[in-house]
């Protein structure tokens, strides 16, 4: 049992809910824009291709500024970043939300997304400080089941709100969450950090870069970031260019946040039996399979189940990958590597997505999602093989520890 900075017991249940709100938000921010893509565009009399840089310009800053706040939240403590970032999201999103031009929309939704890039780092960072290890990827499943139910929530909310009001209604609501997230960060306690050791910022991301795994993780998880976090998004799209409403396509994609359930449930029964290269392997197998599928068609029954695999990919693949980056990380620098680690994959998702306008604007869905099941291969192959590896080397650390503890005097 825990205690806020006023005194008052916390329970690490009332804790995980609280996180689990924040990566509610995230996917709800994430993903708001997606559905909207096709009215925007037509409202302001820009190009789809054009519209796509507010997903680009999110991804992008959402990406760059992980590094700022992990880090800073290494030093000044997870909740305080965390409360300034709700502060900058909220205002951000109600900038969006009344933008006279498409320029003026992309430059709020880029704010945005540096706001809510603290959500990641700083969250993963505090689960890192508090959570036993062996219960990090059930954590991390359970939150990323949470972004799921948002992105889920999202589409749906955003297709009824465009329907009944219009296309800037919906981006009110990410607003709304995180001025109630301000107060409910508040909530939280503290975690102890290891005392200051005197290193600079650049220091302290040379620390991480001298670790071999994270050599490995910066490469791999922008191309990472690509598959899993860039471009699904545009299955929506797919189907409106398609003829389909922004309700009925926000309805069909919802499905990924119910398979993100499903693969939670799978993960918590399936965790202590199946090893974190299996689970990676698994998720990522799921993913390409999506991509395969919305390649031949973009119909809506290849959508829903494309929508599913991504769905699957996230809470089992994702979450794998993130409890490996937790375990591999040092308590000291934590927040920092946690960081760099995330600004590789939503910087990967942001180049995937303005890698691809140039299809996106010519309709060519069939092209763009079969480069994404060709992205995903290495991928899935490298990081299986990879993981396993990480296990072996861990199991001897681990063997030789005993032996030096059954030979001491």
């Amino acid at each position: 049992m825990a205690k806020t900075p006023e005194g008052r017991d916390v329970s690490d249940g009332h804790i995980v809910a609280v996180l689990a709100v924040g990566f509610f938000l995230l996917d709800v921010d994430l993903v708001v824009v997606n559905p909207l893509l096709v009215p925007i565009s037509k409202d302001f009399g820009s190009s789809l291709g054009v519209a796509t840089f507010a997903l680009t310009g999110y991804l992008l800053t959402f990406g760059a500024m992980q590094l700022v706040h992990g880090t800073v939240s290494d030093s000044v403590g997870r909740v305080r970043v965390l409360r300034a970032a709700m502060a900058g999201l909220a205002v951000a999103d109600l900038a969006a939300a009344l933008s006279p031009d498409i320029w003026v929309f992309i430059a709020a939704r880029a704010v945005a997304g540096a706001s809510a890039a603290a959500i990641i780092p700083v969250t993963v960072a505090y689960v890192g400080d508090r959570v036993r290890p062996e219960r990090f990827q059930r954590t991390m499943a359970t939150l990323l089941s949470a972004s799921a139910v948002g992105a889920a929530s999202a589409t749906l909310a955003v297709g009824v709100l465009t329907d009944l009001v219009n296309w800037r209604a919906p981006l009110v609501m990410p607003a709304l969450i995180a001025a109630v997230l301000f107060g409910l960060y508040a909530r939280l306690p503290e975690p102890e950090r290891p005392a200051p050791d005197g290193r600079s910022v650049r220091e302290r991301f040379a620390v991480v870069l001298a670790d071999p795994w994270f050599r490995f993780f910066i490469p791999f998880t922008f191309v990472e970031g690509m598959a899993m976090v860039g471009l699904f998004n545009f299955f929506n799209a797919a189907l409106q260019k398609h003829g389909h409403s922004v309700l009925i396509s926000g309805a069909v994609t919802s499905a990924y946040g119910v398979a993100a359930i499903v693969g939670r449930l799978a993960v918590g029964r399936l965790g202590a039996r199946a090893g974190g290269a299996a689970m990676f392997g698994f998720g990522t197998a799921a993913l390409f399979a999506g991509y395969v599928v919305a390649a031949f068609s973009q119909a809506i029954p290849a959508i829903l189940a494309a929508s599913a695999c991504a769905g699957v990919a996230l809470a089992i693949g994702q979450s794998a990958l993130q409890a490996w980056v937790l375990q591999a990380a040092a308590p000291r620098i934590r927040g920092g590597a946690v960081a760099l680690v995330a600004c590789s994959v939503f910087t990967g998702a942001a180049v995937s997505t303005a890698a691809v306008s140039g299809l996106v604007g010519a309709d060519r869905f069939g092209v763009l999602f079969g480069l994404a099941a060709a992205v995903t291969v290495p991928v899935s192959v490298i990081g299986t093989l990879m993981r396993a590896r990480f296990a072996r080397e861990q199991g001897s650390q681990q063997h030789r520890q005993e032996e030096r503890w059954l030979s001491s005097p």
